[in-house]
């Protein structure tokens, strides 16, 4: 629980510093891109608990 949330406050982080400095997001630029790092992160969390 505690790698989720550390995971989702370092997300944020990292968005915000990309925003405040100008710089691209380092995230996928179409939305079948970003379906996939959901997916994976929902797989990953999904194995951590199974």
């Amino acid at each position: 629980m505690i790698a989720l949330l550390l995971g989702a406050v370092l997300g944020l982080l990292v968005g915000a510093v990309c925003r405040w400095f100008d710089l691209p997001s380092p995230t996928p630029p179409t939305p079948v891109g970003a379906l996939l790092v959901v997916a994976m992160t929902l797989g990953y969390v999904v194995a951590g608990r199974v």
